[in-house]
């Protein structure tokens, strides 16, 4: 589902994001958990530039959940930025990886 960030902040105190997205004609707040904040990346840090950083992945987690929620609010947790880098790292088709394969040569052969 397409979407636009309308604004985005990090609450200094409780170190918890806040990310008001237009998805259609509604406006949703997604309330990101310091401990999704912590969950997205490595090194863990729940910094505004982390929730910068990664907008993008907490507002398609949302959208993913959109037809299952009703309110206003969306709140992201730290087991939903588990589900989705699962999906994430399945959806990613592998690439083959195919050996090389050189005849053993021999320096004293030439």
């Amino acid at each position: 589902m397409p979407y636009e960030i309308v604004t985005a902040s990090l609450n200094a105190r409780d170190k918890s994001g806040r990310i008001d997205v237009r998805f259609g004609p509604e406006i949703k707040t997604l309330v990101v958990s310091r401990r999704a904040l912590l969950s997205v990346a490595s090194p863990p840090r729940a910094t505004e530039l982390r929730l910068l950083q990664y907008v993008d992945t907490f507002c398609q987690i949302a959208a993913r959940r959109l037809a299952f929620t009703n309110g206003d609010t969306l709140r992201i947790t730290a087991n939903d930025v588990r589900r989705w880098l699962c999906a994430w790292q399945i959806s990613e088709s592998p690439v083959p990886i195919q050996a090389a394969r050189h005849p053993l040569h021999d320096a004293r052969s030439g």
